[in-house]
Protein backbone atom coordinates (compact mmCIF):
# COMPACT_ATOMS: atom_id res chain seq x y z
CA UNK A 1 0.00 0.00 0.00
CA UNK A 2 2.95 2.06 -0.92
CA UNK A 3 0.62 4.67 -3.06
CA UNK A 4 -1.72 5.29 0.22
CA UNK A 5 1.20 5.61 2.61
CA UNK A 6 2.89 8.36 0.64
CA UNK A 7 -0.99 10.14 0.13
CA UNK A 8 -1.56 10.07 4.04
CA UNK A 9 1.63 11.66 5.21
CA UNK A 10 2.62 15.49 4.67
CA UNK A 11 6.20 14.57 3.03
CA UNK A 12 7.10 18.39 2.96
CA UNK A 13 10.97 20.06 3.81
CA UNK A 14 12.53 18.72 7.08
CA UNK A 15 10.06 15.85 8.09
CA UNK A 16 11.07 13.24 9.75
CA UNK A 17 9.57 10.00 9.39
CA UNK A 18 9.67 6.37 11.53
CA UNK A 19 9.86 3.29 8.97
CA UNK A 20 9.22 1.14 12.11
CA UNK A 21 9.27 -2.42 9.91
CA UNK A 22 11.74 -1.58 7.18
CA UNK A 23 11.65 -4.99 6.09
CA UNK A 24 13.25 -5.02 2.37
CA UNK A 25 12.94 -1.44 2.23
CA UNK A 26 10.22 -1.26 0.02
CA UNK A 27 8.05 1.83 1.62
CA UNK A 28 11.38 3.63 3.04
CA UNK A 29 12.52 3.68 -1.18
CA UNK A 30 9.35 4.95 -1.94
CA UNK A 31 9.57 7.85 0.53
CA UNK A 32 12.98 8.53 -0.27
CA UNK A 33 12.17 8.76 -3.92
CA UNK A 34 9.04 10.86 -3.51
CA UNK A 35 11.23 13.75 -1.71
CA UNK A 36 14.58 14.20 -2.51
CA UNK A 37 16.96 15.90 -0.12
CA UNK A 38 13.97 16.68 2.24
CA UNK A 39 12.95 13.92 4.57
CA UNK A 40 15.01 12.05 7.17
CA UNK A 41 13.77 8.22 8.25
CA UNK A 42 14.88 5.88 10.84
CA UNK A 43 14.26 2.89 9.68
CA UNK A 44 13.92 -0.18 12.21
CA UNK A 45 14.01 -3.51 11.68
CA UNK A 46 15.03 -6.48 14.10
CA UNK A 47 15.69 -9.13 11.42
CA UNK A 48 19.38 -9.37 10.65
CA UNK A 49 19.20 -10.18 6.79
CA UNK A 50 16.79 -8.38 6.41
CA UNK A 51 18.20 -5.21 7.23
CA UNK A 52 21.20 -6.17 5.16
CA UNK A 53 19.59 -6.52 2.56
CA UNK A 54 17.84 -3.23 2.95
CA UNK A 55 20.62 -1.47 3.27
CA UNK A 56 21.91 -2.66 0.17
CA UNK A 57 18.82 -1.54 -1.50
CA UNK A 58 19.02 1.50 -0.31
CA UNK A 59 22.77 2.47 -0.37
CA UNK A 60 22.65 5.04 -2.78
CA UNK A 61 20.53 7.20 0.03
CA UNK A 62 22.82 6.35 2.71
CA UNK A 63 22.74 9.64 4.17
CA UNK A 64 18.92 10.34 4.72
CA UNK A 65 18.21 6.95 6.23
CA UNK A 66 19.39 5.66 9.52
CA UNK A 67 19.38 2.33 9.94
CA UNK A 68 18.55 0.61 13.71
CA UNK A 69 18.31 -3.20 14.06
CA UNK A 70 15.77 -3.03 17.11
CA UNK A 71 12.22 -4.38 16.86
CA UNK A 72 9.54 -1.83 16.17
CA UNK A 73 8.99 -1.26 20.63
CA UNK A 74 12.18 1.18 20.62
CA UNK A 75 10.64 3.57 19.16
CA UNK A 76 9.95 5.54 21.31
CA UNK A 77 13.09 4.95 23.70
CA UNK A 78 15.42 5.92 20.79
CA UNK A 79 13.77 8.90 19.25
CA UNK A 80 13.43 10.43 22.72
CA UNK A 81 17.45 9.79 22.91
CA UNK A 82 17.81 11.36 19.46
CA UNK A 83 15.74 14.41 21.01
CA UNK A 84 13.35 14.53 17.93
CA UNK A 85 9.52 13.98 17.45
CA UNK A 86 8.37 12.14 14.60
CA UNK A 87 6.14 13.42 11.45
CA UNK A 88 4.82 10.46 10.68
CA UNK A 89 5.51 6.83 11.68
CA UNK A 90 4.72 3.81 9.61
CA UNK A 91 4.05 -0.07 11.04
CA UNK A 92 3.45 -2.56 8.38
CA UNK A 93 2.55 -5.66 10.20
CA UNK A 94 3.06 -8.10 7.57
CA UNK A 95 5.64 -10.31 6.74
CA UNK A 96 8.02 -9.96 3.73
CA UNK A 97 8.59 -12.29 0.93
CA UNK A 98 12.03 -12.36 2.18
CA UNK A 99 10.89 -14.21 5.47
CA UNK A 100 8.19 -16.39 4.03
CA UNK A 101 10.45 -17.23 1.01
CA UNK A 102 14.13 -16.81 1.24
CA UNK A 103 14.90 -16.71 5.10
CA UNK A 104 14.53 -20.60 5.53
CA UNK A 105 13.30 -19.73 9.08
CA UNK A 106 9.62 -21.94 8.89
CA UNK A 107 7.30 -19.05 8.57
CA UNK A 108 5.24 -20.63 5.09
CA UNK A 109 3.71 -24.03 5.85
CA UNK A 110 4.36 -24.49 1.79
CA UNK A 111 8.39 -25.25 2.05
CA UNK A 112 9.98 -27.69 4.04
CA UNK A 113 12.22 -26.01 6.83
CA UNK A 114 13.68 -25.98 10.11
CA UNK A 115 10.91 -24.84 12.92
CA UNK A 116 12.33 -21.73 14.12
CA UNK A 117 9.90 -18.77 13.33
CA UNK A 118 12.26 -16.00 15.31
CA UNK A 119 12.49 -12.46 13.49
CA UNK A 120 15.34 -12.19 15.47
CA UNK A 121 18.15 -14.24 16.54
CA UNK A 122 18.23 -12.06 19.88
CA UNK A 123 14.90 -14.33 20.73
CA UNK A 124 15.72 -17.55 22.28
CA UNK A 125 12.64 -19.57 21.90
CA UNK A 126 12.26 -20.94 18.08
CA UNK A 127 8.50 -22.47 17.60
CA UNK A 128 9.60 -26.29 17.82
CA UNK A 129 10.53 -25.67 21.40
CA UNK A 130 7.51 -24.31 22.19
CA UNK A 131 5.92 -27.33 20.02
CA UNK A 132 7.83 -29.78 21.84
CA UNK A 133 8.43 -28.32 25.46
CA UNK A 134 4.72 -26.41 26.46
CA UNK A 135 1.96 -27.81 28.87
CA UNK A 136 -1.44 -28.44 27.41
CA UNK A 137 -2.75 -25.14 29.11
CA UNK A 138 0.24 -23.44 27.72
CA UNK A 139 -0.72 -24.92 23.72
CA UNK A 140 -3.84 -24.35 24.30
CA UNK A 141 -3.64 -21.00 25.18
CA UNK A 142 -1.51 -20.70 21.95
CA UNK A 143 -4.23 -21.91 19.35
CA UNK A 144 -7.07 -20.12 21.15
CA UNK A 145 -5.54 -16.52 21.25
CA UNK A 146 -4.53 -17.20 17.43
CA UNK A 147 -8.37 -18.28 16.90
CA UNK A 148 -7.62 -21.44 15.24
CA UNK A 149 -10.44 -23.86 16.11
CA UNK A 150 -11.13 -26.78 18.17
CA UNK A 151 -8.03 -25.58 19.99
CA UNK A 152 -7.74 -27.75 23.21
CA UNK A 153 -8.28 -30.95 21.33
CA UNK A 154 -5.38 -29.90 18.77
CA UNK A 155 -3.54 -29.29 21.50
CA UNK A 156 -4.21 -32.35 23.31
CA UNK A 157 -3.69 -34.11 19.50
CA UNK A 158 -0.19 -32.17 19.17
CA UNK A 159 1.21 -33.67 22.68
CA UNK A 160 0.82 -37.14 21.88
CA UNK A 161 1.87 -36.63 18.94
CA UNK A 162 5.76 -35.05 19.97
CA UNK A 163 5.57 -38.28 22.31
CA UNK A 164 6.13 -40.64 19.30
CA UNK A 165 8.63 -38.04 17.31
CA UNK A 166 9.61 -33.90 18.45
CA UNK A 167 8.86 -31.56 16.12
CA UNK A 168 11.59 -30.18 14.00
CA UNK A 169 10.51 -29.25 10.33
CA UNK A 170 7.48 -27.25 9.00
CA UNK A 171 6.13 -30.33 7.38
CA UNK A 172 5.94 -32.46 10.80
CA UNK A 173 3.43 -29.34 11.71
CA UNK A 174 1.54 -29.46 8.38
CA UNK A 175 1.11 -33.29 8.40
CA UNK A 176 -0.49 -32.98 12.03
CA UNK A 177 -3.02 -30.18 10.76
CA UNK A 178 -3.76 -31.98 7.90
CA UNK A 179 -4.36 -35.66 10.01
CA UNK A 180 -6.63 -33.81 12.90
CA UNK A 181 -8.72 -31.28 10.34
CA UNK A 182 -9.08 -33.69 7.58
CA UNK A 183 -12.18 -34.50 6.70
CA UNK A 184 -13.65 -31.71 8.88
CA UNK A 185 -12.47 -28.66 7.74
CA UNK A 186 -12.46 -27.98 3.75
CA UNK A 187 -10.35 -25.00 3.79
CA UNK A 188 -6.91 -26.81 4.29
CA UNK A 189 -4.60 -23.42 3.36
CA UNK A 190 -6.88 -21.26 6.09
CA UNK A 191 -6.02 -23.72 8.48
CA UNK A 192 -2.56 -23.72 8.09
CA UNK A 193 -2.32 -20.23 8.23
CA UNK A 194 -4.07 -19.98 11.30
CA UNK A 195 -1.98 -22.61 13.16
CA UNK A 196 1.27 -21.04 11.95
CA UNK A 197 0.62 -17.62 12.58
CA UNK A 198 -0.67 -18.59 16.48
CA UNK A 199 2.98 -20.09 16.87
CA UNK A 200 4.70 -16.99 15.45
CA UNK A 201 2.65 -14.68 16.82
CA UNK A 202 3.46 -16.38 19.99
CA UNK A 203 7.23 -16.99 19.30
CA UNK A 204 7.85 -13.04 18.63
CA UNK A 205 5.71 -11.62 21.33
CA UNK A 206 3.82 -10.05 18.37
CA UNK A 207 0.10 -8.79 20.11
CA UNK A 208 2.75 -8.01 23.34
CA UNK A 209 4.80 -5.79 21.28
CA UNK A 210 2.21 -4.02 19.18
CA UNK A 211 -0.11 -2.79 22.10
CA UNK A 212 3.60 -1.48 23.74
CA UNK A 213 4.16 0.08 20.66
CA UNK A 214 0.68 1.75 20.26
CA UNK A 215 0.71 2.90 24.02
CA UNK A 216 4.26 4.67 23.39
CA UNK A 217 4.70 5.98 19.67
CA UNK A 218 2.18 8.78 20.15
CA UNK A 219 4.36 10.35 22.75
CA UNK A 220 6.97 10.67 19.95
CA UNK A 221 4.66 12.30 17.49
CA UNK A 222 5.12 15.96 16.55
CA UNK A 223 1.96 18.18 16.82
CA UNK A 224 0.16 16.93 13.27
CA UNK A 225 2.24 14.10 13.52
CA UNK A 226 0.80 10.91 11.84
CA UNK A 227 0.89 7.29 12.75
CA UNK A 228 0.17 4.67 10.37
CA UNK A 229 -0.70 0.91 10.74
CA UNK A 230 -1.63 -2.29 8.59
CA UNK A 231 -2.21 -4.91 9.85
CA UNK A 232 -3.12 -8.39 8.00
CA UNK A 233 -5.07 -10.22 10.57
CA UNK A 234 -8.03 -9.77 12.96
CA UNK A 235 -6.18 -9.84 15.96
CA UNK A 236 -4.10 -7.00 14.98
CA UNK A 237 -6.50 -4.71 13.25
CA UNK A 238 -8.75 -4.80 16.35
CA UNK A 239 -5.68 -4.01 18.92
CA UNK A 240 -4.93 -0.34 16.22
CA UNK A 241 -8.65 0.06 16.52
CA UNK A 242 -9.47 -0.09 19.80
CA UNK A 243 -6.15 1.88 20.83
CA UNK A 244 -6.68 4.56 18.36
CA UNK A 245 -9.87 5.23 19.82
CA UNK A 246 -9.13 5.38 23.43
CA UNK A 247 -6.04 7.43 22.71
CA UNK A 248 -7.04 11.47 23.73
CA UNK A 249 -3.94 12.28 22.27
CA UNK A 250 -5.34 11.19 18.77
CA UNK A 251 -7.72 11.50 16.54
CA UNK A 252 -8.82 9.27 14.46
CA UNK A 253 -8.95 10.07 10.42
CA UNK A 254 -10.22 6.96 9.34
CA UNK A 255 -13.08 6.46 10.33
CA UNK A 256 -12.85 2.24 8.05
CA UNK A 257 -9.89 0.72 7.40
CA UNK A 258 -7.99 1.54 3.84
CA UNK A 259 -8.31 -1.23 1.52
CA UNK A 260 -5.77 -1.99 -1.59
CA UNK A 261 -6.57 -1.37 -4.52
CA UNK A 262 -7.80 -4.54 -6.67
CA UNK A 263 -4.67 -3.31 -9.10
CA UNK A 264 -2.61 -3.80 -5.80
CA UNK A 265 -4.44 -6.76 -4.97
CA UNK A 266 -3.93 -8.49 -8.44
CA UNK A 267 -0.11 -7.15 -8.71
CA UNK A 268 0.66 -8.57 -5.76
CA UNK A 269 -2.78 -11.38 -3.51
CA UNK A 270 -1.15 -11.13 -0.16
CA UNK A 271 -2.16 -7.67 0.19
CA UNK A 272 -5.73 -8.77 -0.18
CA UNK A 273 -6.15 -8.70 3.53
CA UNK A 274 -4.35 -5.30 4.36
CA UNK A 275 -6.11 -3.19 6.55
CA UNK A 276 -4.62 0.64 7.25
CA UNK A 277 -5.42 2.95 9.76
CA UNK A 278 -4.36 6.77 10.58
CA UNK A 279 -4.76 8.79 13.47
CA UNK A 280 -2.83 12.03 13.87
CA UNK A 281 -1.43 13.41 17.39
CA UNK A 282 -3.82 16.56 18.39
CA UNK A 283 -1.34 18.69 20.35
Amino acid sequence: MVKEVLEWWNLGKGKIIVDGTLGLGGHTKAILEATNAEVTIYAFDWNEESLSLAKERLKDYMDRVKFIPKNFVFIREFLEKEGVRADGVLLDLGLSSFLLEGSGLGFSFQRDEPLDMRMSKTLRVKAKDVLNRASFEELSKILQEGEVPKAKTFAKMLIQKRKISPFETTQDLVMAVKEFYKPSYKKEKDLLALVFQAFRIYVNQELENLKRALREIPEILAVGGRFLVISYHSLEDREVKRAFQRDTRLEVLTKKPITPSPEEIKKNPRARSAKMRVAERRS
